[in-house]
């Protein structure tokens, strides 16, 4: 349960309800991006930076991108304010780690559509693949992280406690490695992972908020009887 000296900063019901819905519905809208990018007629060659679309298809792919991130990041964020947490820091701290990462993610989304007729072999395309890589095993590292202390003093029950972990594996087994192979794994694998963060989502929309609603009503109890 969220511990009461951080009362008065606990996320209202329909705040947990609120972002648990986005996260879902992102989650949602990735997986069908990456759909649409397996299925697009290549515009240009694979070798440039902003395939399968020319250079206006990618602004709007990195737009939907950035703006999808901010919500996996306020997803991820309100975490360390549910009952998912519990009483670990350990989990509260790298989970806040994990929300930051994505939202430098969301920035990085932006900062690359001038980029959009990089060849492979231009030293910008080895920036932009190091800061995908920098970002993506931040993420994956705190979510591992975070995941352990979700698992270890969870007050969620069920698999969904394993979610967080599960979702910091998965970015190093399987989807680092697909992104190294065929195109067409890398998106697969991207959407599967995006889809776990929309099974997050929904458990937050709807027992996650039944969870704060305990815990309100337990801190109330306690206060009642102080």
């Amino acid at each position: 349960m969220i511990m009461d000296k951080d009362q008065k900063n606990q996320p209202t019901i329909e705040t947990v309800r609120v972002i648990g819905a986005a996260g879902f519905y992102a989650g949602l809208a990735g997986a069908a991006a990456a759909v649409v990018m397996i299925v697009w007629s290549p515009q240009v060659a694979p070798e440039v930076f902003s395939y399968p679309f020319d250079a206006v298809g990618l602004a709007v792919a990195q737009v939907f991108f950035s703006i999808q991130h901010l919500f996996l990041a306020a997803l991820i964020g309100i975490l360390p304010w549910t009952a998912a947490v519990g009483r670990s820091r350990l989990a509260r701290t790298w989970l806040t780690v994990a929300a930051w990462a994505l939202v430098a993610f969301a920035v990085l989304e932006l900062v690359v559509i001038p980029a959009a007729d990089t060849v492979a072999s231009d030293p910008v395309s080895g920036l932009i693949g190091a800061g995908y890589g920098i970002l993506s095993l931040l993420v994956g590292v705190a979510l591992i992280v975070g995941g352990i202390g979700v698992v270890r003093k969870c007050g969620w029950t069920g698999a969904k406690r394993y979610l967080p972990l599960i979702l910091g594996i998965f970015v190093f087994v399987p989807m680092l490695p697909s992104l190294m192979g065929p195109s067409i794994l890398g998106r697969l694998s991207i959407g599967a992972w995006v889809l776990l963060f929309a099974a997050l989502g929904w458990f937050l929309w709807h027992s996650g908020s039944r969870d704060l609603e305990r815990s309100a009503a337990a801190s109330r109890e306690k206060v009642a009887g102080s």
